[in-house]
């Protein structure tokens, strides 16, 4: 490590690129090597550029692999040259020839031409209240935690806000973009973790930083902690996020930090900030979407909820070859789609990025079959309007557009639900929104109602009707009868949010009697409820009740068989007819098993389509990476309810899609995807069990994380210990 000169000023920098015509980073460099004398740094410069031209009019001679001495620095300023003791203690193999960008030709004191070296990474370390020192530190690589530093990347100090990082120099001082991702191995640099992210830093003075935000998600800053920061700051002074929010931080787009921490509720927080999930990173440039489905490999954790996230936050599905997801039931080669079927995809700008073929391999190991329905999924979504933006932003509802994104199948009742809540927001209505869920079970109704809280942060109350056959079992005795003070979790939570926007899933509710529809009818009609506890009005218009139903189920299940165009996509006018058909049939359904009153204060009904085939693969995959989870967790032997004996395991699929297949000869329409969850502890995890206790190790924590591979063989599914190879002696 050495001590250069002090930094220069913007006057020195000027004279030497006036005079050497060289980049602003190499004028910094040879100033700061030289003490900031002028003339010596030009007259350093201007030989430095003349052996590079004699250089290159010599004949190189063939590559080879060698490595690199203490004697082979003479490339850099004097001043700049390591010694021998650091040269030695650093010397490294590295090739010859290579698309590294770092490396420099090289020649010996004989003049004779030699492979290239590398060239040492120069980075700015800015202490706090210190002027910033350019030292220059040897390259390799280096590993911080479980964190990889990439080449050239020592644990990233600050910038010092200039851009000159970006560009690598030739010995001839011609600019070299080291954004060349073709040799970029996915991973990003480490930052240092800011002492505390409290707005305004340890003294309160600081000032937004966008290094320490990123720093601190990507050492695993909690969401509450993240937005309490971007949310201060965005108030007090907006115009400086929304300009900072997309800046680059040690030469990668903020966005590439946060996504590669893999924490889809900082994703939404950055996003909601100005964040663009459109990023891109290099040339050819690598779409944030891409790195997010190749980053498992990397961080040895799954990616799917973050790739879900993207798509529902507006990235365009379009980066990623559609033969890496069309269909997106079939396993993909080991190598990637064949070549002649990714010509046309490949010659689109957008997707250059693929051309490597180490790229096409890692993307096919890592794009599971989930991944793969959600980029099938956003390719068929029609995207919201702009005023249908307009609106639902007035109504901080946003995130209602990326429902379609987080379930199984369902797109007619995602479509539905939508368009109910557009309706309810435009016309500003003063009745609650009142839907009914018409399904058979296992299809998602429940699931949809979770996830609507969760992206719309409602509050949600879940009602089982099925252990409910009173109004007072519902909403408590009304005052002064016995219990009437303690109320009911229904009535307590309507008190509790009284005028306020939340969800109330009243699950199983054929299961209700005559009494309890009668409660409900001035609810649904004026938004008014009576707290049993007090007597007093609650104000209830903007509750959004949804009734879950089983009662309609062979109505949708016999018109679906006989309307099977309801499922084709691709003919939108054909299905919405199809759609408002079955609903009227619906209607009337409902009018014959509940009262006629109660149909009458009903919003939407929406229908809940039986799955394809395709679809229960998904819904397979859904419980294998539920199993992938829990086994990751490491091991606990501690007697009691935190035990986990089954732990320190990394699960690897292969043939996603073939497993998945053979799991759905299980699938029982009646129970739905929830059927699957058996077929996956009858037939993977039982499997695991078996080849995880055949071994003689003991079960204790602190072991080395376990391979094991899931895999089809002669048409049955398979697990297997993958026993990694011995050191040599």
């Amino acid at each position: 490590m050495y001590k250069l000169g002090p930094e220069p000023s913007e006057n020195a920098i000027h004279a030497v690129i006036a005079a050497t015509g060289c980049p602003r980073t190499r004028a910094k460099i040879y100033l700061k090597t030289n003490h900031n004398d002028i003339e010596r740094a030009i007259t350093q410069l201007k030989a430095h550029q003349k052996s590079i031209v004699d250089l290159k009019k010599a004949k190189p001679e063939p590559a080879t692999l060698r490595t690199v001495g203490p004697e082979e620095a003479s490339d850099f300023p004097p001043s700049a040259q390591p010694s021998p003791s650091l040269a030695s203690s650093a010397s490294h193999a590295v090739p010859s020839k290579s698309g590294n960008p770092h490396q420099i030709p090289h020649h010996t004191s004989a003049g004779d031409p030699a492979e290239p070296v590398t060239e040492p990474t120069l980075s700015l370390n800015t202490p706090s209240g210190s002027e910033s020192n350019l030292e220059v530190e040897e390259t390799e690589r280096q590993s911080v935690g479980s964190r990889h530093v990439g080449p050239n990347m020592a644990v990233a100090s600050k910038d010092d806000g200039s851009n000159d990082s970006q560009n690598d120099m030739q010995n001839d001082g011609t600019a070299v973009n080291v954004k060349d991702s073709l040799g970029w191995d996915l991973r990003l640099p480490v930052l240092r973790p800011p002492s505390t992210l409290q707005p305004g830093g340890a003294d309160g003075s600081a000032g937004f930083s966008l290094y320490d935000v990123c720093a601190a998600v990507q050492h695993g800053a909690l969401p509450e902690d993240v937005k309490t920061y971007i949310t201060h700051f965005t108030y007090t002074n907006p115009q400086i996020v929304r300009s900072q929010i997309n800046g680059e931080i040690e030469g990668f787009p903020a966005m590439f930090f946060v996504v590669g921490a893999n924490n889809d509720a900082n994703i939404r927080i950055f996003e909601q900030a100005g964040g663009n999930v459109n990023a891109t990173w290099g040339e050819p440039a690598i779409p944030l979407l891409g790195f997010a489905i190749m980053n498992s490999k990397y961080i040895e954790q799954e990616t799917t909820s973050t790739v879900a996230t993207l798509l529902s936050l507006g990235a365009e599905d379009n980066v990623i070859p559609g033969a890496f997801y069309k269909p997106y039931d079939k396993d993909i080669p080991s190598e990637g789609p064949k070549e002649e079927v990714l010509i046309e995809d490949l010659s689109n700008n957008q997707m250059r990025w693929c051309q490597p073929s180490r790229i096409r391999e890692l993307l096919a190991e890592t794009l599971n079959i989930t991944q793969r329905y959600h980029l099938h999924r956003s390719s068929k979504l029609a995207r919201p309007t702009g005023r249908q933006k307009d609106v639902a932003a007035r109504h901080n509802s946003m995130d209602l557009f990326a429902v379609p994104y987080f379930l199984i199948g369902q797109s007619a009742a995602t479509e539905l639900l939508t368009k109910s809540f557009m309706h309810y927001m435009l016309r500003r209505q003063k009745q609650p929104l009142v839907v009914v869920f018409a399904g058979p079970s296992g299809h998602g109704k429940t699931e949809l109602a979770r996830r609507l809280g969760t992206l719309l942060s409602l509050d949600l109350h879940i009602s089982d009707c099925t252990i409910v056959t009173r109004e007072t079992e519902l909403f408590g005795p009304r005052k002064p009868y016995v219990g009437a003070e303690e109320g009911s979790p229904l009535n307590n939570f309507l008190a509790a949010n009284s005028r306020k926007k939340c969800i109330v899933f009243l699950d199983e509710f054929e299961k209700t009697t005559q009494d309890i529809w009668n409660a409900l009818l001035v609810p649904f009609d004026n938004g008014e409820y009576q707290d049993r506890r007090n007597l007093k009005m609650v104000d209830c218009k903007d509750t959004i009740w949804i009734l879950a139903t089983n009662a309609l189920d062979k109505r949708i299940v016999e018109f679906c068989e006989n309307n099977q165009a309801i499922f084709d996509e691709e003919n939108r006018p054909k299905r919405e007819d199809l759609l408002e058909e079955l609903t009227c049939e619906m209607k009337d359904d409902f009018i014959s098993v509940f009262s006629p009153p109660l149909t009458g204060r009903i919003s939407a009904f929406v229908p809940f389509l039986p799955f394809s085939s395709s679809e229960t693969c998904v819904g397979a995959h859904k419980y294998i990476l539920e199993l992938t989870k829990e086994v990751r967790r490491p091991v606990c032997t501690t007697p009691g309810p935190q035990e986990h004996l089954l732990g320190n395991i990394r699960l690897k699929v292969r043939s996603d899609a073939s497993i998945c297949k053979i799991l759905t000869k299980e699938y029982d329409p009646a129970l739905g995807i929830r059927s699957l969850r058996k077929a996956v502890t009858d037939r993977v995890a039982s499997l695991l069990d078996s080849e995880y206790l055949a071994t003689h190790d003991v079960i204790a924590e602190g072991l080395p994380i376990e391979d094991y591979s899931i895999f089809v063989a002669n048409g049955r599914i398979k697990v297997k210990r993958m026993i990694p190879p011995a050191e040599p002696i």
